[in-house]
């Protein structure tokens, strides 16, 4: 698998730690698409999201508007533009982990690909918010999959010898169990 270039930027929400407690409240909602973005002349105005409302012709969500909210507190970049897909495959130790962390790539790139095509056929906003938000949670589950407290899991029956087989369920792996992060490498 060649190395997987986003077609938007993509901020984790672990990478927000710098920020101060309003400032961070208001990243998350950016991330989570509850408020958009709208650049002016001058500055960058926060408009409460509700879907179906009628939104500016312009405006910037998800990670994206995060950048820029960044940009205007001075803070510096965090963005995943690319992942090394490579780099990550070196990682891995045993093949169990790398079959999780593959699946977790391969997810990632469909996505990436779909929100590409849905751009170039210019589907309306709220279909590519939603597309969005999927990717990113993709990219989440990547770097971290207990970031929202409900792991991926693979499930599988187990058999010992002349014994009945047991079922089991364990949580798949991500780069956060091979040490690797994607902001750093």
């Amino acid at each position: 698998m060649d190395n997987i270039n986003l077609f938007k930027p993509v901020i984790l929400q672990h990478s927000l730690d710098d920020m101060t407690g309003t400032q961070k409240e208001t990243a998350i909602d950016l991330l989570r698409m509850r408020k958009v973005l709208v650049p002016e002349s001058t500055d960058l105005t926060l408009v409460q999201n509700k879907m179906g409302s009628n939104l500016p012709d312009f405006f910037l969500y998800g990670s994206e508007a995060v950048c820029y909210y960044r940009q205007s507190l001075g803070l510096p970049d965090v963005s995943v533009k690319s992942i090394n897909v490579d780099d990550i495959l070196c990682c891995c130790d045993d093949f169990d982990t790398l079959y999780d962390i593959q699946y977790f790539l391969r997810s990632v790139y469909r996505r990436n690909l779909r929100n590409q095509r849905l751009q170039a056929l210019r589907a309306p906003a709220i279909i590519l918010m939603n597309e969005y938000r999927l990717f990113q949670e993709y990219v989440e589950s990547l770097q971290d999959n207990n970031y929202c407290g409900k792991p991926k899991t693979a499930r599988h029956n187990i058999a010992e010898a002349n014994e009945e087989p047991v079922y089991k369920e364990e949580a798949l792996k991500s780069l956060v169990d091979i040490e690797y992060d994607l902001i750093t490498g």
